[in-house]
């Protein structure tokens, strides 16, 4: 869609090529990742000694179009009307997807002037590998220099690529940010959920990890949380026997009881455990995770404020309106959220070139009918402009 500005799109994602987590893989680590190749030729990664059945097709080849379905989004078709893995195309024809000199020239067709950018296959790594911690930070900082290698953190000012970082193991975390910071990073991803540490799960506000959200904060860089696998079909799978997450073959049954649960815990551990009481310049955004759980997590946020205030390091709903930015799927209730938050922190996100996502970024402004111009330019630019640069 036409626009008087260039769009800042919070959200867009590359596609992973064959060597992403295997380049720089250590020696001794072969064995824990690896390809492999089943009866039909198709090809799947194995982790830890286990078949990673997080993406139907981790190739890519062939790979969905782009917004194919966005008429199941918008409420026009049923799933059983849509089906992402039959609208497909060869990945030849989008290089763009793993090249980021053409991902440039695109971002200029499509009237946007910066993005940052999500891997798509690495949001279920750490879920993956929860059993082997050492592991999952050997795969998680091979993929990171894979990343730099391929994409860079801040390519041209226009492809804001996020550096992946777990909590797993502090020491590495900081490590792996200060890392990154030296190479021009300025958006980070972490996953929303509970921290596997060796000493057991923890909350991600613990003060033990401390260290890094001080550092975060210090540079003023983005931590963004995007929707993952958070490891909640460790709960939903007490219902169905399915334990592990499968991404775009979720039952309804799975969809309804982990939608939105991830990251509203997440942001309660952060405001609850004392991180945004802590460090009040702290900048999270949350990415395609939606937002039509804000009312619930802001009504109950209130309510147990005002019962057990001094249990509370701060007001929780202050400090969610100060550090939280949000990017929701463009079919939701953006003027109702506004009135929940500031229209400061809303950031227009296409999911670009998901199948769940939009076709064209800028047609996400549809969805902003109801705000003013000057509101709208906020939304799709000036907010996210602000955050970046």
């Amino acid at each position: 869609m036409d626009l008087p500005y260039r769009m800042y799109d919070a959200d867009n994602h590359f596609y992973e090529s064959p060597d992403a987590f295997t380049r720089h893989l250590p020696a001794n680590r072969r064995n824990d990742m690896f390809w492999f190749t089943d009866e039909r030729g198709h090809r799947h990664y194995m982790v830890n000694g286990r078949w990673w059945n997080y993406i139907p097709n981790p190739t890519w080849d062939p790979v969905s179009r782009p917004g194919s379905m966005g008429d199941m989004f918008a409420g026009r078709r049923s799933a059983s009307e849509v089906d992402a893995f039959k609208v497909v195309e060869p990945l030849a024809n989008h290089p763009e997807y793993q090249d980021r000199d053409l991902r440039v020239r695109s971002l200029d067709e499509q009237n946007v002037e910066a993005t940052v950018l999500f891997p798509t296959n690495v949001t279920g790594l750490e879920e993956a590998a929860r059993e082997n911690l050492p592991l999952a930070v050997d795969l998680v900082w091979a993929f990171n220099q894979w990343l730099e290698e391929t994409w860079g953190f801040n390519y041209q000012g226009r492809l804001y690529t996020t550096a992946v970082i777990s909590l797993s193991d502090v020491h590495e975390a900081v490590r792996t940010l200060e890392w990154a910071l030296d190479r021009g990073c300025r958006a980070v991803q972490i996953r929303p959920g509970p921290v596997p540490t060796v000493a057991g799960y923890r909350s991600p506000g613990d003060p033990e990890f401390d260290p890094f959200w001080a550092r975060a904060q210090e540079a003023g860089v983005l931590v963004c949380s995007h929707v993952a696998d958070s490891g909640y079909n460790r709960y939903a799978g007490d219902y169905t026997g399915v334990y592990w997450f499968k991404s775009l073959r979720r039952n309804p049954f799975e969809q309804i009881v982990t939608h939105g649960r991830p990251i509203m815990d997440y942001l309660t551990a952060l405001s609850c455990h004392g991180t945004l009481a802590r460090f009040p310049d702290l900048k999270i955004i949350s990415v395609e995770n939606g937002c039509d759980w804000v009312d619930y997590l802001l009504m109950q946020l209130k309510t147990f404020h005002s019962r057990y205030g001094a249990s509370f390091p701060v007001d929780p709903v202050e400090a969610f309106e100060r550090n939280v930015y949000l990017s929701p799927f463009w079919e939701e209730d953006i003027v109702g959220l506004a009135t929940r938050m500031p229209v400061e922190h809303i950031l227009a996100g296409s999911d670009y070139p998901h199948a769940e996502g939009l076709k064209e970024p800028t047609d996400f402004v549809k969805g902003l009918s109801e705000f003013s111009e000057a509101d709208q330019r906020k939304i799709m630019r000036s907010n996210l402009l602000s955050l970046l640069v």
